[in-house]
């Protein structure tokens, strides 16, 4: 009687002769420090690590390993500054793993203050411009609060403004980078 073997065994009796290249295994070796710098930078972000246990971590490994880690949780921590977000703590790591980084944190700290005032005006704009729509229509009285988030006049309002600042960002995301 013929012996039934498995998928698994018939794959590992095919490649078992074969062997890796440098370059693939130097690839391999860069996604798994890319894995794991993303999940120190998840863990960092999702306040479940504290910068010292991330650099306990990073200590485990050898100085020319750590400093590639450090390479990408530096690219993983600015991807995840925002405009409309709390950054307090991307900015934390970036400082902790890019001492001439302040500068730069300063000029994007300027730059996403200047998107949330100016957002700001323009929901104001909108409110009182919806509220004057709403007049028009014969619905007026101080209990009358427009929904203004939501709404085409801002989204279109958003459309305009919120493009500049992501270019913004995204050079100032680089110069972290270098």
């Amino acid at each position: 009687m013929a012996e039934i073997k498995s998928a698994v065994q018939l794959a590992m009796e095919k490649t078992k002769g074969l062997r890796l290249s440098d370059e693939e295994k130097e690839k391999l070796k860069e996604e798994e420090f890319r894995s794991k710098a993303q999940g120190l930078v998840n863990r960092f972000l999702e306040v479940d690590f504290h910068l010292k246990e991330v650099e306990k971590e990073l200590s485990r490994y050898h100085p020319d390993q750590r400093k590639q880690l450090k390479i990408f949780m530096l690219h993983y921590l600015s991807e995840s500054i925002q405009l409309d977000r709390d950054n307090d703590l991307s900015f934390q790591g970036i400082e902790a793993f890019h001492e001439k980084s302040q500068r730069t944190i300063g000029k994007i700290r300027e730059l996403i203050e200047g998107y949330r005032k100016r957002k700001e005006k323009e929901t104001q704009k909108t409110e009182k411009d919806r509220l004057a729509e709403l007049e028009r229509l014969g619905i007026s009285g101080s209990a009358v609060q427009p929904k203004v988030e939501g709404s085409q006049e801002w989204e279109e309002a958003l459309a305009k403004l919120k493009p500049s600042f992501e270019d913004q960002l995204r050079v100032l995301k680089e110069e972290l980078r270098k």
